[in-house]
C-alpha cells in the first residue's frame, strides 16, 4: 500500500467536523492547539468556529444568549438559556451552593409563540434541516426561553460553565435556532475554515484543486472528501410525532438483542411491545438531550427516590477512570462519591469494606456509577461482583454502556438503570446530541423509579433533534458491525508494533523484536481485561441462531507513546479528522488526555492514564485507507524519536 493511494484529509484549525451547521466537533489538527485550548490561548480560541456543544457553546446559542441579555438582563450579568424551568433553577442552585463568595442569581422566563404557518405560504414557516432533509411544519406549540442571569465576572462565568458541561441541561443549537427566527434574528451558521483533500504521493501537501474556503467550493468537494460522503443521507425523515418514539423502541429492541429494525420501516415497529423474558419495552427508555444529561438525570433520580423513601442518602462509588465530567458530576451533586480509579478485581474486597463501612455508619452507599467500557482506557469492570456486592448492600448499578454500545454488550442484567450517549456511534454523523436512560424492570427498585419518573420526567428534548437522531439511527448495528471489524484491524496493526507485544512474543524469533518501537502499548477490550469483556458480550438469542452482527471489540483505541515528542509526531501527521468527540461514521483523531485533564495530568497519570496518548476513533472508510493514515503518522513519530 503507497501513500499515493491514500486521502489526506486535512481541515483546518477551528472548522467545523462535519461541515454542516449542527456539527458537534470541531478541527484541531495539530497537538499543541490541543494543548493551547486548554490554557485558553487566543490563537486556538479565536479560530473555533463550534465545537464540542457541552464545552463551547454553538454560534445560535451564543447569539441567543446575547439577545436575552439585552432584553432582560441588567448590567452586569451574563445569560446562559437552559432546556426547562428544572434545568434553570438546578443550575441557579448550583451557582449559589458553589460560588466561593455571595452572589445574586435569578432564573427569569419568556415565552415565544411559535408562528401559525400560512398554508398560502408554505416555505417561509418551514423548519428545514440540512442533514434530515425534513421540511415538515414544525408542532404548533409555544416556546419558552428560561433564563438564568447571574455576574459577569471570570469567576462566575467559569462557574456557570462547569454547570452546563456536567448536566448537559442547556438549550440545543436547533432549538436556539427557532428561537432567534421567532425573535426575528438569523441563527448563526459557523464559519468554517478551508479543508484540503489530496491523494498526492506526499501526504498533507496540497494538490492544485484544493478548495479555497468557500461554501460552492466545498460543495464542489463533496464528492471526493471521505468525511462528507460518510455522513450524507438520502432517506426520508419521520414526522416529528412519532421519530421519539420510534428512538425508544429501537434502543429498547437493541438492549434486548433485536437489531431487526434496523432494516424495518420505522413505523410499522408495534407499540408497547416487551421484549424477551425479561420485559423491557419503550416505556423504560427515557430520551434525554445527551449522554452526561442521562447521567445527571439518573443520578437526580436514584437521590429524589432514596429520600422519598425515607432512606439516608450517602455517597456513590465510581468504579473505574469514567470520562472526566462523570466523576466531576458525583462530587458536585449530592455528598460525593468514593473513586475507585482502577476499577479492577483487585478493588473488589475495598469496595465491599467502604460499603459495609458506610451501612454500619448509617449513610449508607447510594448507587455506583461504572462504564463499560472505560474512557480512554477501555478497561471493563467486574459487573457480576459488582451487581453482588449492590445486592448485599442494597444500592443500585447505573452502568453507562457507550463505548461498549448495544451490539456489542449486554450489561442490562447487572445493572438497574443502563445510560447511553446516543450522540456517538448510535448517530455516527456527528450532527446532533442525544441520551438515553434505561430502567430494567427486572431489578427490585424499578417500580419505585418507574413510578417517580412517570411523575416527574419532562420530554424537552427538542423534535428537530429527535428526528435527526432517528434518521441517523436506522442502520446503526450495520455501521457498527462495519466499524468494529475495521477498528480491530487497525488495533492488530498497532499491537504487532508495540512494546507490549514484543515483550510477550520475547525469544520467538531472534533479531525480529529488536527493533525500538515509538509504542509503549495499545489499549482496546481486546487485550484489557479480556475475561470480563467477553463475561459481557451480547449472545446468540435463545434459539441458537447466529446474530445478524455479531459482538465486536468496539469503535476506539488508545495509543500510549513513549514520549510527547512521539504523540505530537503521530498525531500532526495523521491524514484522517482531528478533534474531540468519538464514534463518528469516520475515523477520528484526539489528544484526549492533554485536551481533557490538562490541568490535571498528574493526577491522571496518578490513575494509570498517561498524557502521550492518541484516542483513535475508527470509521467506515476502506481499512486500507484507514491503515494508511496511521502507517505515514507512526513513521513520523519514528522520526521523531531517532528510530
Amino acid at each position: 500500500m503507497s501513500a499515493a493511494q491514500t486521502t489526506i484529509i486535512i481541515s483546518e484549525l477551528g472548522r467545523p467536523i462535519p461541515y454542516l451547521p449542527h456539527a458537534i466537533s470541531v478541527s484541531m489538527p495539530a497537538w499543541e492547539d490541543n494543548r493551547g485550548f486548554a490554557e485558553g490561548d487566543a490563537r486556538v480560541l479565536d479560530a473555533l468556529t463550534t465545537g464540542y456543544p457541552r464545552f463551547m457553546h454553538h454560534e445560535s446559542v451564543k447569539l441567543l444568549a446575547r439577545i436575552c441579555e439585552e432584553k432582560f438582563g441588567n448590567p452586569g450579568e451574563s445569560c446562559m438559556v437552559w432546556s426547562s424551568a428544572k434545568a434553570a433553577e438546578a443550575q441557579r442552585s448550583f451557582l449559589l451552593t458553589h460560588s466561593p463568595s455571595p452572589i445574586t442569581v435569578r432564573t427569569a422566563l419568556h415565552c415565544l409563540s411559535s408562528p401559525t404557518p400560512d398554508p398560502h405560504c408554505i416555505a417561509e414557516y418551514t423548519s428545514y434541516d440540512q442533514v434530515s432533509g425534513n421540511h415538515e411544519l414544525c408542532p404548533n406549540q409555544s416556546l419558552e426561553l428560561h433564563m438564568v442571569f447571574s455576574p459577569s465576572d471570570e469567576e462566575t462565568i467559569a462557574l456557570a460553565e462547569k454547570g452546563w458541561t456536567y448536566t448537559g441541561n442547556g438549550i440545543s443549537s436547533r432549538q436556539a435556532d427557532k428561537c432567534l427566527e421567532i425573535l426575528g434574528a438569523a441563527s448563526r451558521d459557523p464559519v468554517a475554515g478551508r479543508l484540503l483533500c489530496t491523494t498526492s504521493s506526499t501526504p498533507g501537501t496540497p494538490d492544485d484543486r484544493s478548495p479555497g474556503g468557500s461554501v460552492e467550493s466545498f460543495r464542489d468537494e463533496l464528492s471526493r472528501n471521505q468525511t462528507m460522503l460518510l455522513v450524507q443521507c438520502d432517506e426520508q425523515p419521520l414526522p416529528y410525532a412519532e421519530a421519539k418514539l420510534v428512538l425508544r423502541q429501537r434502543i429498547a429492541r437493541a438492549l434486548a438483542g433485536d437489531f431487526s429494525s434496523s432494516s424495518e420501516t420505522p413505523s410499522s415497529i408495534p407499540r408497547n411491545e416487551s421484549l424477551g423474558s425479561g420485559g423491557l419495552s419503550e416505556d423504560d427508555v427515557f430520551l434525554y438531550l445527551n449522554g452526561m444529561n442521562a447521567i445527571w438525570h439518573a443520578h437526580q433520580l436514584i437521590l429524589q427516590t432514596t429520600e422519598k423513601m425515607g432512606k439516608v442518602v450517602g455517597k456513590s462509588i465510581c468504579f473505574g477512570f469514567p470520562f472526566y465530567s462523570s466523576l466531576k458530576l458525583l462530587h458536585k451533586w449530592g455528598p460525593g462519591c468514593h473513586f475507585f480509579g482502577f476499577g479492577s478485581d483487585d478493588d473488589l474486597p475495598e469496595v465491599r469494606r467502604v460499603a459495609q463501612e458506610a451501612a454500619d455508619s448509617g449513610t449508607p452507599i447510594l448507587a455506583l456509577f461504572c462504564e463499560v467500557t472505560t474512557n480512554p482506557l477501555l478497561r471493563t469492570p467486574n459487573m457480576a461482583e459488582l451487581r453482588k456486592i449492590a445486592d448485599e448492600f442494597d444500592f443500585l448499578i447505573v452502568a453507562d454502556e457507550t463505548i461498549g454500545n448495544f451490539v456489542n454488550i449486554d450489561v442490562m442484567e447487572y445493572s438497574d438503570i443502563v445510560v447511553t450517549s446516543l450522540t456517538k456511534v448510535f448517530s455516527g454523523r456527528c450532527n446532533v446530541m442525544g441520551g438515553s436512560a434505561v430502567l430494567n424492570p427486572q431489578r427490585r427498585r424499578y417500580a419505585v423509579l418507574r413510578d417517580h419518573l412517570k411523575a416527574t420526567y419532562e420530554d424537552v428534548y427538542w423534535h428537530e433533534d429527535a428526528v435527526c437522531l432517528e434518521l441517523n439511527s436506522r442502520h446503526f448495528a450495520r455501521r457498527i458491525d462495519v466499524i468494529n471489524r475495521n477498528a480491530e484491524v487497525v488495533a492488530d496493526w498497532f499491537w504487532c508494533r508495540s512494546e507490549v507485544y514484543d515483550a510477550a512474543h520475547a525469544g520467538e524469533s531472534q533479531g525480529s523484536n529488536s527493533k525500538k518501537r515509538v509504542i509503549k502499548k495499545v489499549f482496546f477490550p481486546k487485550w484489557e481485561r479480556r475475561e470480563n469483556y467477553d463475561a459481557y458480550r451480547r449472545r446468540p438469542a435463545a434459539n441458537g441462531v447466529a446474530p445478524l452482527y455479531p459482538s465486536g471489540f468496539g469503535s476506539f483505541l488508545t495509543l500510549w507513546f513513549n514520549n510527547e515528542a512521539a504523540a505530537k509526531a503521530f498525531y500532526d501527521n495523521l491524514g484522517c479528522e482531528k478533534g474531540p468527540t468519538w464514534g463518528t461514521n469516520f475515523t477520528l483523531a484526539c489528544a484526549y488526555v492533554l485536551l481533557t485533564h490538562y490541568a490535571e495530568l498528574d493526577w491522571a497519570t496518578g490513575w494509570g492514564v498517561p498524557t502521550n496518548v492518541v484516542r483513535v476513533s475508527v470509521g467506515m472508510e476502506d481499512p486500507e485507507i484507514i491503515l494508511g493514515w496511521m502507517k505515514h503518522a507512526l513513521e513520523a513519530a519514528e522520526r521523531a524519536s531517532g528510530l
